[in-house]
């Protein structure tokens, strides 16, 4: 009965309309004062702690809904995918991926140019600048299936800005967790990209190498069994 009220007094207190209002302040006005505001409110997402983790991982989990809705969905003018070549978990993994690499290649590079940004930082600077490539891309999903052939200009604008606004994002956004300046953003992105190469490198010789160890223990076995079996 204890816990039946309890229940009770938290659903009571539960206050649906508040709930709302702070989840469209903090996914969707934030954002786009992020991307009007990039400077200062990037600042702010450092210094005054206004991200919100919830928020990252809902952009992220809207980024692979957006691939998959662009990759089953986009008008018959506009794709050219064949449906029954869909991988949902190719689709997953082709957006958790490219983020846990570049998550850890930036923390990694800017380790050694004295970055503030923490990995938290830096995933939830990256999970946030999808937001303009999420709202744009379903936009332009949504378009395909109204437009002729001499409007697809439309879709490439849509899809094109929504990737333009998602770099210019990035771009500020780790510029301001790290608190560096224009150049020694441009050079951290470029030592994140080499960071990326190695560890894609690092990846490719690992998987060669377990590819290598597990022929040879088949061709151990099979030899055991002709000779012994």
């Amino acid at each position: 009965m204890n816990s039946e009220s309890k229940k009770l007094r938290l659903f009571a207190g539960f206050d649906f309309k508040k709930s709302i209002k702070s989840f469209f302040r903090d996914a969707f006005k934030m954002p786009i004062y992020l991307l009007t505001h990039p400077i200062k409110g990037f600042d702010e997402f450092k210094r005054e702690h206004t991200s919100k983790r919830y928020v990252a991982i809902f952009y992220l989990i809207m980024m692979i809904i957006t691939q998959i809705l662009a990759f089953n969905n986009n008008g018959f003018l506009v794709n050219n995918n064949n449906p029954d070549d869909f991988n949902l978990f190719l689709t997953i993994a082709l957006v958790l991926f490219p983020v846990l690499i570049g998550t850890i290649g930036n923390w990694s590079s800017t380790v050694l140019m004295d970055g503030k940004g923490t990995m938290s930082e830096i995933f939830r600077v990256i999970c946030y600048s999808f937001f303009p490539y999420v709202w744009l891309g379903l936009l332009a999903t949504a378009l395909s299936n109204f437009i002729t052939i001499d409007e697809i200009v439309f879709f490439e604008f849509f899809t094109i800005l929504g990737a333009g606004l998602l770099m210019y994002m990035l771009f500020f956004g780790l510029m301001g967790i790290h608190e560096f300046g224009l150049l020694k953003t441009i050079m951290m992105i470029v030592t994140t990209i080499i960071a990326i190469a190695v560890i894609l490198f690092i990846i490719l010789l690992f998987l060669s190498l377990v590819q290598q160890v597990y022929a040879y223990l088949v061709s151990v076995y099979r030899e055991f069994v002709m000779r012994f079996l």
